[in-house]
């Protein structure tokens, strides 16, 4: 069984500890920062806890980690274990910056391990069945999409993502970055960006809500919206020539990501399209070991999460550039 170790422990650590689970990976240690948050996890999944992230890394039974941590010390991970010949499953964004990301990216070629980035949205089964309705010409050319992702967020003054110089564009940039990779997997790459972000409710100093308009290189507009101050939603629509796919989601049940198929209603036109529900955590981590055997190569790597890095970067400098 293919060995991994999780560095970082926060929130997001034990969806993607039972997704590992679900795809057949051994998790063999983890590492936090804290010590009774990582003796805690390690627990609960039967795993070592590592007191250092060297320790998680250089592990003998450790084949590639899973790098789950604020997004300014991915490349400081992901170097580390390509220095030690592990391949990297990075948690989008791929990195604070597109330097960062460049960086990890070519580290991890020089060693010849694998780098994946966490962008596992394109991979439910209504994002699979609305590609082939594109690809099946359905809508005839897509012209416009709408897309909006929002969760309420909890913002405690350690947490790193309350501070807009750990976490600058917000939602867009935790979340609606989600909807650029599945936006660009459907349609085209986005050839350019702007935006406007701006701190309406909450009390830390934090972007809370943004839009950024996106265009792509067919010529096809997007409008992207997040908040981090409003009721958890996911949706997306697609305006086409022929046709209109709406994609709607109950995101209640978030952070369930294996449920979201099933609260998931997909329609054309205003009728009911059928698809497969699928596990998207699990099947990016089972991609992810198999790419550990020789036996896949990853869809979503570095060129897809830079993509989706700078574009929300983009939009973010063309906001500064226009405010002065």
């Amino acid at each position: 069984m293919t060995g991994i170790a999780l560095v970082g422990t926060g929130m997001w650590a034990p969806r993607l500890a039972e997704a590992a689970q679900r795809a057949g990976l051994s998790l063999i240690t983890c590492y936090s920062r804290d010590e009774a948050r990582r003796t805690a996890f390690a627990e609960r999944f039967g795993c070592a806890a590592a007191a250092r992230p060297e320790e998680a890394i250089g592990h003998p039974d450790v084949e590639g980690v899973v790098i789950a941590t604020p997004n300014d010390v991915h490349e400081a991970h992901a170097l580390a274990c390509a220095e030690r010949g592990r391949h990297v499953f990075v948690e989008k964004p791929i990195a604070d910056t597109l330097e960062a990301g460049e960086r990890m990216r070519d580290a991890c070629r020089e060693a010849g391990v694998v780098l994946m980035v966490g962008h596992a949205f394109r991979r439910l089964g209504a994002a699979r069945r609305t590609k082939e309705l594109i690809v099946g010409g359905a809508l005839g050319e897509v012209v416009l999409a709408e897309a909006n992702m929002s969760l309420p967020g909890v913002f405690r003054p350690e947490a790193w993502r309350a501070h807009r110089s750990r976490n600058p564009g917000g939602p867009l940039m935790q979340l609606g970055i989600h909807h650029v990779d599945t936006l660009a997997y459907w349609l085209v790459p986005v050839r350019g960006a702007s935006g406007r972000f701006t701190n309406l409710r909450a009390e830390a100093d934090i972007d809370d809500v943004g839009v950024a308009m996106l265009e792509f290189h067919s010529g096809a507009l997007a409008a992207l919206t997040g908040s981090y101050v409003s009721p958890k939603t996911l949706s997306l629509r697609l305006l086409g020539t022929e046709a209109v796919v709406d994609y709607r989601c109950d995101f209640s049940v978030w952070p369930e990501a294996e449920a979201l198929d099933g609260v998931t209603s997909l329609s054309l036109d205003g009728e009911p399209i059928d698809f497969e529900e699928r596990d998207m955590l699990a099947e990016e981590l089972a991609e992810f070991g198999g790419c550990i055997r020789g036996e896949a190569a990853t869809e979503t790597g570095a060129r897809e999460g830079l993509a989706a890095l700078g574009v929300i970067l983009q939009a973010l400098a063309a906001e500064r550039e226009a405010v002065g």
